[in-house]
């Protein structure tokens, strides 16, 4: 054994070369972590458990600026709100041309009752994206709390302009004007905005002047430089054998990497070469997360009946769940809430009223 230790060592540096462009687990577990990171942050049940999957994702890539943003979200939305800040301000540090944390401070600080820090960061936030009307609602707000009223009133001004239907802005302003000595157009602006209340009446998410596109997690961001261009697409062409073909595309990993499923009558092939034994009449397919593990799962629909198909990591296992029994052709997966489906299976048209539900 000792005599290959040598020949081990020198080939030591090229092995580790080669590794480094092997797909790892880890970006498994990555993608994994930020999913299940994503839908718990989404639900305002589950923080305390966004927190720990995009700690996770923090800990496999801890130099990510995308990871620790949205760490330091999650940690603002439950209410742990100095550890939030002190991570988005690391961030801001890395990356300062990331509008996420200077928007995220600014209203972090203004919750706190911190207006000039607030006013700094939403500053800096408009200095990077000038035209959105909620960080100018909010300047408005703190330049009148910190009395200076023109500055506000021309905040919510532009507030209005850049989105006509914020109601928020409209009723500041009837109350600059009026305070002003302008009845008119204080009359004018009351009106708008007792119209625009009117409207939201009912609304399933009622307005919220702290929230934008830039306090949602962030997707997708270049943490490192950019590779090279990707060598020209090539195509195969494949036949399926079968009278009931078809295809769907699935993140079959939870890595975010799309791969193709495709069945027939006598069954069903992964992208990856992988048949699904065992399976045969198939009618059609429905992809979903049915238990929130990030991964896709699948109701398949056969001549015996639905089954469900669950996902672990690439390889799908039956599962015992019982589905409504029945001849059916077509399934649709429905969000009853944010974490729970709803599997219909149809013998016909949705119209018809001809079908079944499993919870």
């Amino acid at each position: 054994m000792t005599q290959w230790l040598p020949a081990l060592a020198a080939l030591l540096p090229a092995l580790l070369f080669l590794l480094a462009f092997l797909p790892t687990t880890t970006d498994e577990q990555l993608g994994r972590y930020r999913n299940l990171g994503k839908a718990f942050y989404e639900n305002p049940t589950t923080q305390k458990e966004a927190v720990e999957e995009l700690r996770k994702a923090l800990d496999l890539v801890p130099t990510s600026a995308r990871e620790r943003l949205n760490y330091g979200l999650a940690l603002l939305r439950a209410g742990r709100t100095e550890e939030g800040i002190a991570e988005i301000s690391k961030v801001q540090s890395q990356d300062p041309a990331l509008p996420h944390t200077w928007f995220n401070l600014g209203i972090a600080y203004k919750k706190a009752g911190d207006a000039e820090k607030a006013l700094a960061q939403l500053e800096g936030f408009v200095r990077l994206v000038p035209n959105e009307p909620i960080s100018h609602y909010n300047l408005g707000a703190l330049f009148k709390l910190t009395g200076k009223p023109d500055r506000a009133l021309s905040e919510f001004q532009r507030a209005s302009e850049l989105d006509p239907s914020l109601a928020a802005a409209h009723f500041q302003l009837y109350n600059a004007y009026r305070t002003g000595g302008k009845p008119d157009e204080a009359r004018k602006q009351l009106q708008i905005f007792q119209a625009l209340k009117k409207q939201q009446e009912g609304a399933a998410i009622p307005e919220d002047v702290e929230w934008n596109a830039w306090a949602e997690l962030l997707d997708q961001m270049q943490d490192t430089p950019e590779a090279p261009a990707p060598a020209p697409l090539t195509f195969e062409a494949k036949r399926q054998g079968g009278a009931s073909e078809g295809a769907v595309a699935i993140d079959l990993l939870g890595d975010g990497r799309p791969k193709l499923v495709i069945w027939s009558a006598d069954g069903i092939h992964v992208e990856s070469g992988n048949r699904v034994a065992g399976i045969t009449g198939i009618r059609g397919v429905a992809p979903a997360d049915i238990n929130n593990d990030g991964l896709t799962d699948l109701c398949v629909l056969t001549n015996d009946g639905p089954i469900l198909l669950m996902n672990t990591v690439g390889k799908f296992t039956k599962s015992s769940t019982t589905l409504p029994a029945g001849d059916f052709n077509q399934a649709v997966w429905l969000c009853s809430s944010c974490f729970l489906l709803k599997l219909i299976v149809l013998t016909g048209m949705i119209s018809n009223g001809n079908f079944s539900m499993a919870g």
